[in-house]
């Protein structure tokens, strides 16, 4: 994991992660407590992976733009309706559900009192963390929770922005962001920042559902790179290079790539119709924009701004697309119309039915005449009838006419509207336009307007979308919703209790004026997607003003807590000051202590303190300086070839099967450089890089090209760099047939790792080199009172091809740069570990050393703890030491097998089921886990692995004996 400056943390995620792991399960239960220490132990193992060294930033989902409600309101709708019908199906089978209410996963919304508890108790824990913990007691940490309006992305974006707009920002700042949205991608690409890294759940695809887990530590965590993901984005990209007359600028590439990505669809927009990413719609958006670039004079993305005119051509070519598909099937539904007469034709009503009729009338007519042919020409050898030439016109003219008709049932059926007008096809274009121009206002500038939405379920279709480059599009900024207007415009009527009681009526009583806007049962459309959670949920959309309305006559109920719940404040900003010392009361004293010594500050940050002035076509330029920043994968420093091909490549649980971007690493095989003496004297015993691209830093003890080993001729555990030219003590060795064997094994492993799971090919391996990665630095002083670092490399040696080896590369490593002297290593009053005798692992604390630290040492007091007195127990131990018995002795007291034995007290399962599904729906576990073959645990006390043989305690003889009885 390399070094970050910067973490931040989309918190949404973790709270639904620590609350409900487990939405399938409808009788799992967990207290409120136990949702807030969950949460505090995620953050915990987050801060502790990646250690940010400067800013630490949490922002909770607040009060939404009206744009991301509509999909807020069906995402509510959905969960709500679903938790319901698993409730009734479990009823059906006579499951007995827990007493205790269940998580209402709706509650994690701005406005109920679940988020002002899970708010004050996220103010302790940063009290307590700061007050306690050194890592957190050197960088800002920032709270942005749900009273503070805006996606919790967002909100992190607009604080980036900000701190890049100061004059004196450091353009190698190393940004991590945790979150489990997919657009978090776009949103880290549109900072244009080199080091930027994405953190995230590990993701299975296909296969059975797995459950959630909610412990971090079993948790696999996955750093996605966008350092890496922009030179992929440039190789992509490159063949447009040669073919522009502007200048080729992979910032303006990578803005034009994420405005493609809007097209398939996101949160604030639905998807053109059939265009869908399992459908292949990336490659052809992709495709479509290298052939029109050339012709349109710039980029279409300027810094957030939409360039219309070259829209509107990108769309224009894009819209081939739309003809495509309806040639597909063009084919069955003029068989679909044979079969129903002109019933299809007659009931969509229009003009385009006229014409449909008639065009289909002369070509059969044309069909009976099709036998008598004009005269031939004949023109450079070739024959053209003039009959064929007539027919293709009439059958362009047919399929012109059935496509017209195919998209005005579109959005007869889609949309319910009765005449599909000009008026209504230019309306429908206007407002696809207006959302992607405010979607990228959102994502490059922030919100520029809190009340607009996209009103409609559906887009219209690509070849719908023209005469847009004259538009003049604005936005009216507005304000956003409080958070109750936010919860009454969200959630379901199945979530009424989340409100306050004078606002519940609106969502139940038939009364109530905008009851239509709270249906009981809806219908969804996958509208060409694959998964339910995809699905479109068909209901209507709020309107603000009846909302409004409806809620003023009922604000006057509501009570003084209620009251301050409803509003909005600022993010806060903490920090440590060892002056400050104050007891902290907590929000649960009877589940957390109150922080009786702590040393935090804070202020609150204005709401519009982040707001960066919008910018036309400014681009920030990337740092490209040789400089490699450890961790950071780059395709630099080693010469490959790159190309799009279909190689099944298996980035997750299956091979892909679209095109990859492979490369291709260029060996000059003739070289001197390749002969295994000549690779020997370059790097044994030197530092190199490993791994590429990854660029692991190792040491290397050995070389060989299958026949001839060269390695480090010196003694075990030794963690010496020969710099320079510093000759090495060096051994050579032949290769038996055993080991060459290895070797070959090695090389074809590691080919194939590079190729399945990378997508890069190695070619032929001449040299492999054994090398030793990097564990960490240690501290050394040397004799002039100086302090140096010493590097630690690894006990085990692997092997690694040489053509993926990068020597003689700058390394930035700022952990060392204020370090000089003893002093600067320990000053007073930091913490010290003891790693010799006596005392070892004893914590103590530095004090003033200034007149031994010529000297070469330092003065620490350490706390000593008492060391428990263990004699008596020593001497009594049989008295308390568990007796272990294998399985057949228990089994012949308690009068059963010993396989019986082995089964219950392990797991057993047992399933409600038939014949035709013998696993039923829901599986009990009856065994007594006492033990676990697969996991290789085992219980103390109980149970004891012994070779391959288990053993068990008489504790267990005892639980087995009332098992059986019962």
């Amino acid at each position: 994991i390399p070094e970050f400056d910067n973490l931040y943390l989309d918190m949404n995620g973790i709270i639904h992660q620590c609350s409900h792991p487990n939405d399938d399960d409808v009788h799992f239960r967990i207290s409120e407590d136990k949702i807030f220490a969950n949460i505090f132990h995620y953050l915990e193992v987050l801060f502790r992976i990646i250690k940010p060294r400067k800013v630490f930033f949490m922002a909770v989902d607040g009060v939404a733009p009206r744009a991301k409600m509509n999909q807020q309101r069906g995402r509510r709708f959905r969960s709500a309706k679903e938790a319901e019908d698993k409730i009734k199906k479990a009823l059906e089978k006579g499951e007995t559900l827990p007493t205790e209410a269940r998580f209402d996963s709706n509650c994690i919304t701005p406005g109920t009192e679940f988020m002002a508890r899970l708010n004050e108790h996220l103010k302790y824990f940063v009290n307590m963390k700061i007050s306690t913990d050194k890592s957190w007691q050197g960088i800002t940490v920032y709270l942005s929770g749900h009273e503070t309006p805006g996606e919790g992305e967002h909100k992190i974006m607009e604080f980036i922005r900000s701190e890049k707009a100061k004059p004196h920002h450091d353009p190698n700042t190393r940004h991590c962001l945790y979150g489990l949205d997919a657009d978090l991608i776009m949103l880290g690409l549109t900072s244009h920042e080199a080091h930027f890294a994405l953190l995230r759940e590990e993701v299975r695809f296909g296969g059975k559902k797995a459950q959630r887990v909610c412990a971090p530590e079993e948790t696999t965590f996955h750093l996605l790179h966008l350092s890496l993901m922009r030179e992929y984005i440039d190789y992509e990209f490159s063949p447009v290079k040669d073919k522009i007359s502007f200048e080729y600028d992979i910032e303006r590439i990578i803005d034009d790539w994420i405005l493609m990505g809007f097209l398939v669809g996101n949160d604030f927009i639905p998807h053109l119709p059939h265009l869908h990413i399992n459908h292949d719609a990336l490659p052809l958006l992709y495709r479509t924009y290298m052939a029109i670039l050339p012709e349109l004079g710039g980029y279409i993305n300027e810094n957030g701004h939409l360039n219309l005119e070259r829209f509107e051509k990108y769309l224009t070519r894009l819209s081939d697309f739309d003809r495509e598909h309806f040639s597909e099937v063009f084919v069955d539904l003029k068989w679909f119309e044979s079969k129903v007469g002109n019933k299809y034709l007659n009931e969509a009503a229009g003009i385009a039915a006229e014409e449909a009729r008639k065009n289909k009338q002369k070509k059969q007519k044309a069909q009976e005449n099709s036998i008598s042919l004009a005269a031939l020409e004949k023109n450079e050898g070739e024959v053209t009838p003039k009959t064929t030439l007539e027919d293709e016109a009439e059958d362009d003219d047919l399929f012109e006419t059935e496509f017209r008709q195919y998209k005005r049932t579109y959005y007869m059926t889609k949309m319910g509207v009765e005449v599909v007008s000009d008026a209504f096809l230019a309306d429908q274009a206007e407002c696809y336009v207006q959302a992607i121009q405010w979607i990228l206002h959102y994502y490059y500038h922030g919100v520029q307007s809190w009340s607009w939405y996209y009103p409609y379920h559906y887009a219209p279709y690509l070849s719908d979308i023209h005469n847009i480059s004259e538009l003049k599009i604005k936005f009216e900024l507005g304000k956003p919703f409080m958070p109750f207007e936010q919860l009454l415009a969200v959630l379901p009527a199945a979530s009424k209790d989340l409100l306050p009681k004078c606002y519940q009526h609106l969502m139940t009583s038939q009364d109530s004026p905008i009851i239509e806007y709270y249906p009981p049962d809806f219908k969804t459309d996958l509208n060409g997607k694959q998964q339910e959670w995809e699905a479109v949920v068909l209901i209507p959309f709020i309107d603000e003003k009846r909302l409004l309305q409806a809620m003023e006559s009922c604000n006057k109920g509501l009570k003084e807590e209620e009251k301050r719940r409803n509003t909005h404040s600022a993010c806060l900003m903490y920090w440590y000051d060892k002056d400050a010392e104050f007891q902290y009361l907590s929000p649960w004293p009877e589940k957390f202590p109150a922080i009786e010594r702590c040393h935090t500050r804070y202020k609150t940050i204005p709401l519009d303190a982040w707001h960066v002035e919008i910018t036309h076509n400014k681009i920030t330029k990337i740092n490209k300086s040789a400089l490699y920043f450890c961790g950071f994968p780059t395709l630099k420093h080693i010469k490959h070839k790159f190309y799009l091909k279909k190689s099944g490549v298996q980035v997750f649980q299956q091979s892909s099967h679209g095109e990859n971007m492979m490369l291709e690493i260029i060996v000059d095989e003739n070289s001197k450089d390749q002969m295994v003496e000549n690779v020997a004297s370059s790097v044994l015993g030197k530092r190199v890089f490993v791994n590429w691209p990854h660029l692991e830093e190792a040491r290397v003890v050995a070389v060989s090209d299958g026949e001839t080993k060269f390695y480090l001729e010196e003694p075990h555990g030794t963690q010496k760099l020969y710099m320079g030219n510093a000759v090495p003590p060096t051994k050579v060795a032949y290769v038996g047939d055993k080991e060459q064997s290895m070797w070959v094994k090695e090389v074809q492993g590691i080919s194939e790792q590079y190729q399945r799971r990378k997508g890069i090919i190695i070619h032929e391996t001449s040299v492999v080199v054994y090398a030793q990665l990097l564990t960490g630095n240690r501290y050394q002083l040397n004799q002039n009172g100086e302090v140096y670092l010493e590097k630690q490399w690894s006990k085990q040696v692997l092997p690694f091809v040489y053509q993926t080896v990068v020597k003689d590369i700058k390394a930035f490593d700022s952990r060392f740069s204020s370090i000089k002297t003893l002093d600067d290593l320990f000053p007073p009053g930091s913490t010290a570990f003891m790693l010799g005798s006596p005392y070892y692992g004893c914590m103590g604390e530095v004090h003033d050393s200034h007149d031994v630290i010529p000297e070469g040492r330092i003065r620490v007091v350490f706390n000593i703890p008492c060391e428990p007195q263990l004699e008596t127990l020593i001497q009594n131990q049989h008295k308390y030491s568990v007796k272990y018995n294998p399985a057949y002795i228990l089994a012949s007291r308690l009068g059963v097998s010993g396989y019986l034995v082995s089964r219950f007290t392990g797991s057993i399962f047992i399933g409600r089921g038939s014949k035709k599904n013998p696993h039923g729906d829901h599986k009990a576990n009856v065994g007594l886990n006492l033990k676990f073959n697969k996991k290789n645990e085992e219980v103390p006390g109980y149970t004891k692995k012994v070779g391959n043989e288990w053993m068990y305690s008489s504790a267990v003889e005892q639980l087995l004996a009332e098992y059986l009885e019962r």
